[in-house]
């Protein structure tokens, strides 16, 4: 988890010494930036420290996870074709549902629990694309996120590390 940390800092380091990204240019008092970056900065945190639990699986739940967060981040950053913005609460909400779904999930691995593994997961894929601002990444969490989680399992690695 570490080295990935660095690795985004380093690479954000060496974009502003190239002049490529300027830091004081950022929107910092916008709720849209804020809400925006606060997710994305908990989903790289969630995902490296899940991925230390799951190994290099890549199984139907993640599989549609990602194309949630594909989805929720190509409308939500570039093509803004289903985003909304306020109510900002709402926003932030999503994000507050990510970050609860991300830490039972964490906590699920930890004590082994597949009830809270998918719930962690259901809890996600309703914040993430609702704290992404896109009506398109929560019906692609509606329409395949929630069916291809339901049956999320433990992997059977992890099962044969911790026995």
């Amino acid at each position: 988890m570490a080295l990935r940390s660095l690795t985004v800092l380093a690479l954000i380091g060496v974009l502003w010494l190239l002049g490529i990204i300027d830091p004081e240019a950022l929107p910092l008092h916008s709720s849209e930036f804020q809400i925006c970056g606060a997710t994305v900065l908990l989903y790289l945190f969630w995902s490296a420290s899940e991925s230390k639990y799951r190994g290099g699986s890549a199984s139907l739940p993640y599989t549609v996870f990602y194309a949630v967060l594909l989805v929720s981040a190509i409308d939500g950053f570039l093509l803004e074709l289903t985003t909304y913005g306020p109510p900002w609460i709402l926003r932030w909400t999503g994000l507050v549902l990510f970050a609860s779904g991300s830490v039972m999930r964490l906590a699920a691995y930890r004590n082994r629990s597949v009830k809270h593994l998918r719930l962690g997961r259901f809890l996600q894929l309703a914040g993430l694309p609702v704290a992404l601002g896109s009506i398109a990444g929560t019906v692609v969490a509606i329409t395949a996120g929630i069916p291809g989680s339901i049956n999320e399992e433990l992997d059977q690695s992890d099962e044969e590390i911790n026995v």
